[in-house]
Parts: C-alpha cells; sequence; structure tokens
C-alpha cells in the first residue's frame, strides 16, 4: 500500500494575537524549537517546562501583571519577554489575528473597537501604521510562512488517514472506523498526545535530527520529510485490520493535534474529515 493524495478539504485556521499577560498562545513544533535554540534548551526541555495541552500551548503561570492577568512562562518584569527574538506568530500578531481559509488569508482583530487604545497608555503615543507595515516591523512573513507550512502538513495527515483507511480496503471489507476516529476527535489535547503514544515525539520533532536552524523553513521541510518517512516506514506495509485502523485514527489524531497547536479549530476539522469518511462509505 503506498500513501497518497485524497481529495484536500480546506483548513480554516484562525491565529489569535496575544500580549504577555491572560491569552492562551498555541504553539506550534517550529515555534517550539526555535524558541528552545534562543534559550539554550531543546524541544523537549521548552515542553516540558513552558507548555500544557500536551506540549501545544505555553503556560500563562508568571506573576500577575495587566489587568491582574497571569504574565506569560517566559515573561519577566525586570526584562520582559525572554523568548522575544523567537517568539511565536501569535505575539507577533497582537493585536491583529490572521485567518487562513485556503489560499485565503484576512486579518481581523477582537471587538468593534481596535484593542490596546485603551488600558494601554504607550499605544496612544505610537505613529499610525498600515497592516502591511506593522507586520513587516514584527517580522511576521517568515513565522506566517512556517504557520502555513504546518497547516499543509495537518491536511497531509488528514490524507495519510484517509490513505491507511481506503486504499488498504479497511473500509471496503466493512471494518468499524468512525467511532475510533470520534473517540479521537472528542479528546482534550492533553489526552489527544497521550494516545498518539510515541507518535507524539515524532509529530513535535522531538526525534527530528537536522542540521538546519531550529524552526526555520529548511528545518520544517526536514521535519516533514521525517515524518512523512516514519509514517510510510511505519503504515504502508501493514495488512491487519486492527492494526490498519489505529494506524488510521493515529494519523488523524496527529493532524487535529496539529491543527490545534495552529490555532485552529480540531472539532471543525474534525466534522468535515468524519463526513467525508462517512460520504465514501466508512462506519
Amino acid at each position: 500500500m503506498k500513501l497518497h493524495r485524497h481529495d484536500r478539504l480546506p483548513l480554516t485556521c484562525t491565529r489569535e494575537g496575544t500580549c504577555c499577560h491572560g491569552k492562551a498562545v498555541w504553539v506550534h513544533p517550529g515555534e517550539i524549537a526555535r524558541m528552545g535554540a534562543d534559550l539554550g534548551l531543546t524541544s523537549a526541555e521548552v515542553i516540558d517546562r513552558h507548555t500544557v495541552d500536551g506540549g501545544i500551548r505555553l503556560r500563562f503561570d508568571g506573576p500577575a501583571g495587566w489587568k491582574g492577568l497571569p504574565a506569560c512562562t517566559f515573561y519577566q518584569p525586570s526584562q520582559g519577554c525572554r523568548a522575544h527574538p523567537g517568539r511565536p506568530l501569535a505575539c507577533r500578531l497582537y493585536p491583529l489575528g490572521r485567518e487562513r481559509h485556503g489560499p485565503k488569508v484576512r486579518y481581523l482583530h477582537e471587538g468593534k473597537v481596535f484593542p490596546c487604545l485603551t488600558g494601554c497608555p504607550s499605544v496612544v503615543t505610537l505613529p499610525s501604521l498600515t497592516v502591511g507595515a506593522y507586520l513587516d516591523g514584527q517580522e511576521a512573513g517568515p513565522a506566517e510562512s512556517a504557520q502555513d507550512a504546518y497547516l499543509d502538513l495537518a491536511s497531509d495527515l488528514a490524507e495519510a488517514a484517509f490513505a491507511v483507511a481506503f486504499d488498504s480496503g479497511l473500509v471496503a471489507a466493512g471494518h468499524p472506523l468512525i467511532p475510533a476516529w470520534t473517540s479521537m476527535a472528542a479528546h482534550d489535547p492533553t489526552t489527544r498526545a497521550e494516545s498518539l503514544g510515541p507518535w507524539r515525539e515524532s509529530l513535535l520533532g522531538l526525534d527530528l535530527s537536522s542540521s538546519e536552524a531550529p524552526g526555520s523553513a529548511p528545518w520544517i521541510t526536514a521535519h516533514r520529510q521525517h515524518l512523512q518517512a516514519r509514517l510510510q516506514a511505519s503504515f504502508a506495509t501493514l495488512a491487519d485490520p486492527a492494526a490498519l485502523a489505529s494506524a488510521s485514527t493515529t494519523c488523524l489524531g496527529m493532524a487535529l493535534h496539529l491543527v490545534q497547536s495552529l490555532g485552529g479549530d480540531p472539532a471543525g476539522a474534525a466534522e468535515k474529515w468524519l463526513g467525508r469518511a462517512r460520504a465514501l462509505g466508512a462506519r
């Protein structure tokens, strides 16, 4: 069995911008690697010390600050953000958000009134900028490209789930698939990560050996190739129905975990993929 492309369903991913206090920051594997490199930590150390939800959301366990909200794990009152040079896209965007649906991208902000104009005195003294100029100043371009690369990888992982299930004859033989997919889709991030077992390490790039700069475009390419090679080597020769069903569900779980790490809606993505699977005859 050779894994190949099925019809891609366009994913919607909204990366909400956030400041250093009180907002969730979802982080993908490239962002974890980049912050780790800047701080002299491995990705595994960043995940263990500074994240929750299966390694894809930064802790907000720092001292209370703005509006009494807890600070990000990397924020220190005396020096600001310790991870600032390699900060995630969500931090670069704030107070904007970025939404991608398929090839379409738009920028938005929360509420009808532009955030920060009240409650943040330093903002009102800054010069007015276009969205493009602001993003250029935040060096958001590479971070946006990394975001898009991982969204494409999430689609690839969903395709792998379909390929294992359908191209192997598993679905045609009547083996039940939807209950396992539904259960995986219902997991919270921590439970989902645990259910992935050692595949979580590959998904988060913890077993990647690369000479490329962590989190850079070449590093992300190497990560994608490494993960795809592991999938091919591990799943392409499976024949046992139970093993095939487990492999397919694992691929779906990795896709959902990656979608959530990008600020996307895993429940919405799962609904699309489950609907497509049912339409193709899965039960």
